[in-house]
């Protein structure tokens, strides 16, 4: 039997990330990136959020709020942390009047907001009405900015052994823990 060497396809590499479009037609403004924190999620170890978001505004440092959007009929957004690489892309938060900002809010809708631990511990979070976020290092806007913005959410990553929380659970038998939100994101 003869033996024939196989050279399998060369991988083509793209010299260029999925948002060229973007670049190109920004060239000359660089898109800004918002890191967003919210005290009360970092002390309990929150690592990503589902939430229905009916609209969400800006304060400036003067304490006055702007509505950036609303959303009617929102479904739910996930909002994941730094580490796992996704954020959000906002065209709203650039069309505010010229300013320095510090804080989003996103104010939610009754039902469908659920906080993820970073042990893998899900727990509804459908009592908030809204949740703040301060932008690291504020934002502002001179009216000459990018058409758009990126926020990204600092929350805790997740342990390696969330992935295997319901292996685990299988063992620990039919506790229920005690609920981490009571009383923690008050406004």
């Amino acid at each position: 039997m003869e033996k024939k060497k196989i050279y399998p396809n060369m991988w083509q590499t793209v010299p260029f990330s999925f948002d060229l479009l973007n670049q190109i037609e920004n060239k000359e403004k660089a898109v800004q990136e918002l890191i967003l924190k919210n005290e009360a999620a970092t002390e309990l170890n929150v690592s990503d959020m589902v939430l229905s978001i009916t609209k969400f505004s800006a304060f400036d440092v003067e304490g006055n709020e702007h509505i950036v959007a609303n959303f009617p009929g929102q479904t739910a957004v996930t909002l994941k942390g730094i580490s796992s690489g996704q954020f959000l892309r906002s065209k709203d938060v650039v069309s505010l009047p010229e300013g320095k900002y510090s804080t989003l809010r996103f104010y939610l809708a009754k039902q469908g907001n659920q906080f993820k631990y970073w042990d893998g511990v899900q727990e509804s979070a459908d009592h908030f009405g809204s949740l703040d976020f301060t932008i690291e290092n504020g934002l502002q806007i001179e009216g000459n900015e990018a058409p758009e913005v990126k926020l990204w959410f600092d929350f805790v990553p997740y342990q390696w052994s969330s992935h295997f929380k319901p292996f685990l659970d299988l063992f620990k038998g039919n506790k229920n823990p005690r609920p981490r939100l009571a009383n923690s994101f008050g406004n």
